[in-house]
Order: structure tokens, then C-alpha cells, then sequence
């Protein structure tokens, strides 16, 4: 059952960011057409288009945005306008529509096209069989095989019929396909020959063709130790979401109806899946779209999700601004240490205070604590921060917390600031509260994406640039944050202030990849002492690292550059190969004591994969081997950065058990002496996969620290082409 509320959670969210959009099967081209072309004319207000002269960045309507719901109103009254026949004319503002049909016919205020109907704009283009426009009530009928496109977006349906006085319409059995990416790209009248739409667009192909994995959207659930990423929250995370924006989707219903800005339906179903018949697909009741300068808003009364077609999963109504960021606003999570189990929390709406700044507020409350009127999660009142905790009472107080989440970016600049309590109770608030926040100023005019990892052993095997350099100037602070340090596990550190400077760059050549990190902080930290853990000291601390990496090729078979229908279980092309890692770093630890303590790391070992993961059984396998040797010399007067598992081998391995069933294992291997077998394996997580396509599930636990979750992933791609229909 929580499974099953968990994965519906995350599923719902794939709505957050779909745009109606649509789609293009083959156009056909007669070519013994009669030729009409109208005249460019610029029309008036009676048609509901304003401002239609040409930026300086040759967009229309909207400002810079662009949507496939205006560009198709764009569409038809630039058509409208021809069809009137107005005597204004300029050429220099707006190019002409090309009407082309084997039959055009005028009787009275109707005017009729019949037999291969063409549109054709300089960058849009629609085909059907019979077009009509009565210019008394302005009604513009379209009917048989319509097909639209647009840039990378298309809509084939079986009727339009638009209003454009009482600006209504409808669309009857329409499937689409839309690319977010290229959509603001679009320029219906552009004069730029690049964009311009060619007469072989009319054989476009409804293969999807050129499948590339884009991203992913994920959850995660579980008692997590921090992992800080720039986009992401600092503090551990229970509930963790990540919405990625949807490159290209498909949609398939019935009818739309168009009020104005206003596009609605009745049953809507979404996928993210570009091949037949999808695996994941969501249904959506009374969905309704609504365009405007400022923003896109989506709402559904109610909608569910379909896992291969089978397994339906009711995710609730939503109300959606797409432009926004999106996040589930109920939520649990199950955390020993600082809600004494499992707790629920509510996140409220953002709040923008200005074009850069946001706020974001959550409010927490501990179920287990609640209804047994007791807490582990506090030492006692005069007891120091880092002291044990002790069972205790819990009060009224104790059964909130609160959280905010503080974020402003403003061109190379970006502050945060996280605070949480998982108490109110103002007499133990300095052993509730946590609190982190950084200032980092970009300084080099090439960024590294934040999302792309340092480590060889885990991220060089994303394709990169020659090269990519990063300079980062960041000022930290932290009150009571916690980090871990293998095998002595999680050490708070009860304060730290300081700056640090980070120059990171990526490189490839002749296919030998590297990365380089040197960086330079200076500090000051309040913790635990190495030789009394109850003791709390207070070390002024400089660091000088420098690290590097390369990932070395020894054999890469000749793999397909993209995934087709055969790719059942996996989102990529399984990049199979035998490579050597190298890595190596140089660490210098001065505190104000005199203390100091110099590190030398290196790890070095291969990285085995082979398998393409399509067959039912055994056909994917990974395995990587980094024996770790540190050389140290001196102590740390701190718990939390002392250098310990001076001999461990890093292991990684993946297999494919039989279909779907992926297993996974991560950990060390320690070479030190221990006192008993139980220390031998650090931090390991066994995690078990169920992986396809279009999603995965997977389920995890440290073995360690006795936590574990689910993650789900909703997999996005990029492709050419429309896709076919599919079962709503």
C-alpha cells in the first residue's frame, strides 16, 4: 500500500510541466495543384492579434514565448486576413499564407477549398481535405486528415472549427506530439531560410527516429545523509523530488474546446514513452490549459497513471503553474534520528519576492512522536549540542517543525538559505534548529553544469566537451550540519563560517577524459574533539586541495547511437567497453593550533561493461574495481575530517537478472584491520531495480546506517518524428 501511495506521488507529477502540443503524420502533396496565393494583408483588433510587427529577435506574440495553441491561432488569422481580402497590405511585416487545392470554389461569403488542402506558411504548414471560412460569421471549418507542424511540434486531428468573434472553437480527435525545447524556437513568419519549412516536410516520417535519452524526473524516499547539490536542498532529505522539464511528450483525446485562451478536455492522456504501446501513461479528467503573457497554468479535477497499461494509480486533482517550480504539497518520510520515525509534512506555495528571489516554506509533524508522547531525537536541555540523545517527554511543541527554503539567483550570483527545526519548543531550539546557507559568484565565463559529478568513477562517462571550466568563489555558513565520515558514519558539526575558491575543469582528447579540481578554503568550525567525542573545541582550519582524474579507453565495441523499440528495459544505449580509471589527490590541513595533517589519495582500477540489456536474461552487466590507498601524516584536532580507511577497494556492480529485475551493489571494502568482520564493508547499499524504458523503481538500504527508500525515475526523451497514435 505505501508503494503504491508513493509511486502515485511521483507519477502525478509528470503533469507539471506538459503543454498541450501536437503532432504530424505524413503529409501527402498533390501535384497537379490549382495555385491561390493571397495576398500578405494585415488585419485589425476584429481578430484578436495585437503587436504583430517583428522584434529585433523576429519573434511574434507574446513577447519572447511562444506556444503551439497561439501559433496556430497566428496561423489562421494571417489566413483569415488573406481570405478578407483587406486592401492594407504589408509585405514588410507579415509574409502571405499559400492556400493550394485540387478545388476552390466562392458562393456568397463562403469560400471553399476541397481535394488535398494546403497551408503553408514560411515555417508552419497544415494539410486536410476540405477547407471553409464564411467571412460574414467568421467561421473557419476544417475537416478530413488534418495534419499541422510546426518546428519539432505537430497535431494531426479530424476536424477544426473556430469562432472568431466569439473566439471558440473545437478540435475533434487529435494526437500530438510537441518538443519543448524547440518550441520557443519557432518563428511562423520569419524570413530566416534555416527555419524555413521545405515541400518534402509533406513525406514527414511518424517513426520515431533518433531516440535519445534526455533526463529524468525523480523521487526519492527514505532517511538520506545530505548529498548537496547546487539545485537542491542542503539538509537531509527524506522526501527528495526532482521535476525535470519534458522535452518531447505525446498526447492523444478526443475533443478540445477553445475559449479564447482557454484550451479544455474531457479525457486527455499523456505519455513520455516515444515508442507503441507506452509504458507509463497518464490519464487526466476535465483538463484544462490556459495561455497568457505571464505564464502557462494547467489544472486536472483528477487524473491517474497507467503502468504498462495495467496498473492504474489515482493521483488526485492538480493546479499547476508550469513556469513555476513544482512541488507535491503532502508528503512522509520515516526518520529515527530527528522525527523519533515516521512523519508527514505539507509544503506550502512559493512565494516570489521578486524576479530572482523565492521562498518556499514547509510545516512537519512527527506521527510516531505524537501519538506516544515521548522523543530520542534531543540530548537533554543543559546538555551540550553534540551530547547523546536521551528518551524524554515529548510537549506540545515538540510535535511541529518547520522549515524555509530561501533562494536568489541573479546572473552569476546565487545564495541559499535553508533553515529547519523539528521542534518549536523555544528552550531546546539550539538542539533543534539546523541551518545552511552559501553565496557562490561564478567567475569564469564557462560554467560547468552543476548537475555534472567531479568523480571519474561515476560521471566521466558522460559525454563532455574538449573543454569545460568552472571558477567559483563561495561563501559558506552552517549551524549544527552534519557529514559523514566513512566509517566512523555521520558527525555533526555544531557550526562553520568561512570562503572557499574552486577552479574545475573538464577535458577530452583523443577520447582520454580528465578532470582537474584545485580549491582553496578557509574556515572556521566548532565540533567534536578526536581525542573526547563529548568534548566541543572551536579550530580556526585552511584546506589546499588539488585532484585529478582520467578515464582511459582499452576496448569499445561498435555500439547503435540510439535506443529503438528493442530497448525494452533500458532508457540509453548500454555503453559497453572495458576503461582504466585513474585518480589521484593532494590535500594540506593547517589549523590554528599548530595541528596539521597532510593527505596523498590515489585509486586506480577498471570499469568492465558488457551487455546491451534488451534480452530477457543476463544481458547487462557492470562491474568496477578502485583499490584506494591514503598516505597521511599528522591529526586532526576534529572527529569529522580526520583520515581514516587508509586501504579500501571501491566496488560498483550492476546485473540484469532476468527482464526488468536489475540488482545493484555499491560500498568499500576495507583492507585496514578491524576489530570484527561487521566493520569490513563501509557504507554498503544493496539497491533492487525494477527498470524499463519509460521509468524504473528501485528499492534500496545501507546496510550501515539501517536506512533505505524507493527511488522512482520517470526517463525523458528527445526524438524525430511524430510517433503514432496510441489507446487512450
Amino acid at each position: 500500500m505505501k508503494i503504491r501511495i508513493l509511486i502515485n506521488a511521483f507519477l502525478f507529477s509528470l503533469i507539471v510541466l506538459i503543454e498541450p502540443a501536437f503532432s504530424n503524420n505524413k503529409f501527402k502533396k498533390n501535384k497537379n495543384l490549382e495555385y491561390l496565393k493571397t495576398k500578405s494583408i494585415k488585419f485589425d483588433e476584429i481578430y484578436g492579434v495585437h503587436n504583430l510587427k517583428k522584434s529585433e529577435n523576429n519573434t511574434f506574440l507574446y513577447g519572447d514565448k511562444s506556444n503551439i495553441p497561439a501559433k496556430l491561432n497566428y496561423f489562421f488569422n494571417i489566413l483569415i486576413a488573406n481570405l478578407e481580402n483587406d486592401s492594407k497590405v504589408d509585405t514588410e511585416i507579415l509574409s502571405s499564407v499559400d492556400l493550394f487545392s485540387d478545388k476552390q470554389t466562392k458562393l456568397g461569403s463562403l469560400i471553399t477549398a476541397e481535394g488535398n488542402v494546403v497551408l503553408k506558411s514560411e515555417n508552419a504548414i497544415l494539410n486536410s481535405s476540405k477547407l471553409s471560412y464564411d467571412q460574414d460569421s467568421k467561421l473557419l471549418n476544417i475537416k478530413g486528415n488534418i495534419k499541422f507542424k510546426s518546428g519539432e511540434s505537430f497535431f494531426e486531428a479530424s476536424e477544426i472549427e473556430y469562432d472568431f468573434i466569439n473566439k471558440k472553437g473545437f478540435i475533434l480527435n487529435v494526437y500530438g506530439s510537441v518538443n519543448f525545447q524547440e518550441i520557443s524556437k519557432i518563428q511562423l513568419f520569419s524570413k530566416d531560410n534555416s527555419n524555413r519549412i521545405e515541400d518534402n516536410i509533406l513525406k514527414y516520417e511518424n517513426n520515431p527516429k533518433e531516440v535519445r535519452f534526455n533526463n529524468e524526473s525523480f523521487i526519492k524516499l527514505g532517511n538520506f545523509f545530505r548529498k548537496y547539490e547546487e539545485d537542491e536542498s542542503f539538509t537531509d532529505q527524506d522526501f527528495e523530488v526532482k521535476i525535470n522539464p519534458i522535452v518531447k511528450t505525446r498526447f492523444i483525446t478526443k475533443k478540445i474546446d477553445i475559449n479564447n485562451d482557454v484550451w479544455f478536455s474531457d479525457d486527455l492522456t499523456l505519455t513520455n514513452d516515444p515508442f507503441n504501446k507506452p509504458q507509463l501513461k497518464i490519464r487526466n479528467k476535465n483538463f484544462k490549459t490556459i495561455f497568457n503573457d505571464d505564464n502557462t497554468k494547467i489544472r486536472s479535477k483528477w487524473s491517474w497513471a497507467r503502468i504498462e497499461d495495467k496498473i492504474p494509480i489515482p493521483l488526485g486533482p492538480r493546479r499547476i503553474d508550469v513556469d513555476k517550480n513544482q512541488n507535491f504539497k503532502w508528503g512522509n518520510g520515516y526518520d529515527k534520528e530527528k522525527y523519533d520515525g515516521f512523519y508527514i509534512f505539507r509544503r506550502f506555495n512559493q512565494v516570489d519576492i521578486d524576479d530572482t528571489t523565492t521562498l518556499n516554506l514547509t510545516t512537519f509533524f512527527p506521527l510516531q512522536r505524537i501519538i506516544y508522547g515521548e522523543t530520542e531525537s534531543f540530548p537533554n536541555n543543559e546538555d551540550l549540542v553534540i551530547s547523546p540523545k536521551v528518551k524524554q517527554d515529548a510537549n506540545f511543541a515538540d510535535n511541529f517543525g518547520i522549515g524555509a527554503f530561501l533562494k536568489s539567483e541573479k546572473n552569476n550570483r546565487k545564495f541559499i538559505l535553508d533553515f529547519s527545526t523539528n521542534s518549536l519548543d523555544f528552550e531546546k531550539l539550539d538542539k533543534a534548529a539546523e541551518i545552511n546557507s552559501f553565496l557562490k559568484i561564478n567567475l569564469s565565463k564557462y560554467e560547468i553544469n552543476s548537475k555534472e559529478k567531479k568523480s571519474i568513477h561515476d560521471d566521466l562517462s558522460k559525454p563532455n566537451s574538449n573543454i569545460r571550466k568552472s571558477d567559483d568563489l563561495t561563501f559558506f555558513g552552517s549551524y549544527r550540519s552534519k557529514t559523514k565520515n566513512g566509517s566512523l558514519g555521520e558527525i555533526l558539526v555544531k557550526s562553520s563560517y568561512g570562503v572557499q575558491y574552486d577552479v574545475t575543469t573538464n577535458k577530452e582528447r583523443n577520447n582520454i577524459k580528465s578532470f582537474t579540481e584545485k580549491s582553496l578554503s578557509i574556515g572556521n568550525y566548532e565540533s567534536a574533539s578526536k581525542l573526547n567525542s563529548n568534548d566541543l573545541i572551536n579550530k580556526n582550519r585552511l584546506v589546499l586541495s588539488f585532484k585529478r582524474g582520467y578515464e582511459i579507453p582499452l576496448w569499445k565495441p561498435k555500439t547503435e547511437s540510439n535506443i529503438n523499440e528493442e530497448y525494452k528495459y533500458s532508457p540509453v544505449v548500454i555503453p559497453q567497453g572495458l576503461s582504466w580509471n585513474l585518480e589521484g589527490n593532494l590535500d594540506f590541513f593547517r589549523y590554528d593550533d599548530g595541528s596539521k595533517q597532510d593527505l596523498f589519495l590515489i585509486k586506480t582500477g577498471p570499469k568492465f561493461t558488457v551487455g546491451e540489456f534488451k534480452k530477457n536474461l543476463f544481458d547487462y552487466t557492470e562491474i568496477s574495481i578502485m583499490p584506494r590507498f591514503k598516505f597521511n601524516s599528522g591529526q586532526s584536532p576534529f572527529n569529522f575530517d580526520q583520515v581514516i580507511d587508509n586501504k579500501a577497494i571501491e566496488l560498483k556492480v550492476s546485473q540484469q537478472l532476468y527482464g526488468p529485475i536489475l540488482v545493484n551493489f555499491t560500498g568499500d571494502l576495507s583492507l585496514d584491520k578491524k576489530e570484527s568482520n561487521e566493520d569490513i564493508l563501509i557504507n554498503p547499499v544493496v539497491d533492487l531495480a525494477w527498470s524499463r524504458r519509460a521509468y524504473s523503481i528501485n528499492l534500496f538500504y545501507n546496510l550501515d546506517s539501517e536506512v533505505g527508500g524507493i527511488n522512482f525515475k520517470i526517463n525523458t526523451f528527445d526524438f524525430k518524428g511524430s510517433g503514432e497514435r496510441f489507446d487512450q
